[in-house]
């Protein structure tokens, strides 16, 4: 009865690693039809449950077979930005505070740590947008600002020389430091970022300097 032994254990191994597999196969495949639907729900509900499908085998095995970690942290980073509100300079609501912090710390880990120069880029180039929009609001420190922003529109190109946004936003942001220092040395009041018919970082749509 003994000899029997090992070939019940090695038949009960190959019957739980089948059916490990097989639940890992389903969250692949959830995982895959997940990110697309929940992209489609975040144009309409950024607010919502979102990029969180439930995953049967634990440890992320399925995110990792399919290299989505990155994607999803960037996507949470994109909607954090978004929830911010960074068009809207000085607005203080604990909840957007909330949101941009989030997003101000996924970005930077993406832009440190991503192995995807292009999501790289994407992120430097959006915490420059966040730089911009604080140096709309905040007068004082508006200098250091929008040198803060320009080093990272000049990261993200370099990290991917085809990002047009960046180079957008580089160009409005030199302008606008331009703009401040004349201004200091007339002795006037600096002139306002993103005031009234601006364009460009913070306050465009993607694909057009945002």
């Amino acid at each position: 009865m003994r000899r029997y032994l090992p070939t019940i254990a090695a038949v009960t191994a190959a019957l739980v690693l089948g059916a490990v597999l097989l639940l890992l196969a389903l969250d692949v495949s959830r995982l895959r039809s997940a990110l697309p639907a929940d992209d489609v729900r975040y144009r309409s509900a950024p607010e919502g449950r979102l990029w969180t499908p439930t995953e049967v085998v634990p440890g992320g095995i399925a995110r990792s077979l399919l290299d989505a970690r990155g994607d999803i942290r960037f996507r949470r980073a994109i909607r954090g930005v978004r929830l911010s509100h960074p068009e809207m300079p000085g607005f203080s609501d604990p909840a957007y505070v909330v949101h941009r912090n989030e997003a101000t710390a996924w970005l930077t880990d993406i832009v440190q740590q991503d192995g995807n120069d292009a999501r790289r880029s994407a992120a430097a180039n959006l915490l420059g947008v966040l730089s911009f929009a604080d140096a709309i609001a905040d007068y004082t420190n508006r200098g250091r600002l929008l040198e803060g922003a320009t080093g990272r529109f000049r990261q993200a190109i370099n990290l991917d020389p085809g990002n047009d946004d960046a180079k957008h936003n580089l160009e409005l942001t030199l302008a606008r430091s331009r703009g401040l220092e004349l201004s200091e040395a007339g002795g006037g009041n600096a002139p306002s970022p993103g005031g009234k018919g601006a364009k460009g970082a913070g306050t465009g749509d993607p694909g057009s300097g945002y």
